[in-house]
């Protein structure tokens, strides 16, 4: 590939033009909790985002009927049973076991009423409920499903919570994950379903997104290390197609 050439002065000519690389101050990866005011029954809200270094983005929101749902990449709007089910807790029962504690709320019956909404009853049911929504054209089959999900959010080529991440979300929802694991994790899903729950019951509080604690500068080492893994996505996806038009022998 071609490398810009850097003059004396730490700046790039590139394309002509001169060019200078600067840090960028971005919200850091990890996971968020926000709160957002019901216009009608003026409860408090809680809303989630797992922010990924790269990756699908998955937004968690609190419906006014006690719905928890999940967006997935700021597509479509799923119940967020479907995703834990998809990510291995799959009956009913283990879904209401496992936040017994957190959902406490005889009023309001988080995951029942999530369980409601939910169509799907298995993990399998859940596979190609997921798959049938993030993709609603191609043929839902569950190979093609367990392989989606496992690429979108297990897969560290694909998802990257990076180390900054990892650590964020150890903190913030006291795991204990090594961190080198940069992917997402079944318990991992657990606790922020959790902690939704609890900063809805008003036991836990709200982050405050405008903290610097939440928000981390992206050197210039990192700025230009994300481009050149562009060229070579791009050279590698260039080579495959080449490489499929040729005959084996050549």
């Amino acid at each position: 590939g071609d490398f810009p050439l850097m003059t004396d002065h730490g700046t790039f000519i590139i394309n002509g033009a001169e060019r200078v690389v600067v840090s960028q101050l971005i919200r850091s990866p990890g996971v968020y909790f926000t709160t957002e005011e019901d216009r009608i029954t003026g409860r408090e809200l809680c809303m989630a985002k797992l922010i990924p270094n790269r990756g699908a983005w998955l937004e968690f929101e609190t419906s006014k009927r006690d719905v928890l749902s999940v967006k997935v990449d700021r597509k479509r709007k799923l119940p967020v049973t479907i995703l834990l089910r998809a990510a291995g807790i799959s009956s009913d029962e283990q879904l209401l076991d496992l936040f017994k504690k957190s959902d406490s709320m005889p009023d309001h019956p988080y995951i029942q009423a999530t369980i409601e909404r939910d169509p799907t009853k298995s993990a399998e049911e859940a596979l190609i409920e997921f798959y049938k929504r993030l993709r609603p054209g191609d043929p839902a089959t569950l190979d093609n499903a367990k392989n989606f999900v496992e690429t979108l959010l297990f897969t560290p080529r694909r998802y990257d919570l990076g180390k900054v991440g990892r650590y964020k979300l150890n903190k913030r929802l006291h795991l204990d994950v090594p961190l080198d694991k940069r992917i997402l994790t079944e318990e991992d899903l657990v606790r922020v379903v959790e902690r939704i729950i609890q900063v809805n019951n008003g036991v836990e509080g709200p982050d405050d997104i405008d903290h610097l604690g939440n928000r981390r500068i992206k050197t210039m080492g990192e700025l230009i290390q994300n481009q050149l893994r562009i060229g070579l996505l791009r050279m590698e996806r260039v080579v495959r197609e080449r490489m499929s038009i040729r005959e084996p022998e050549q």
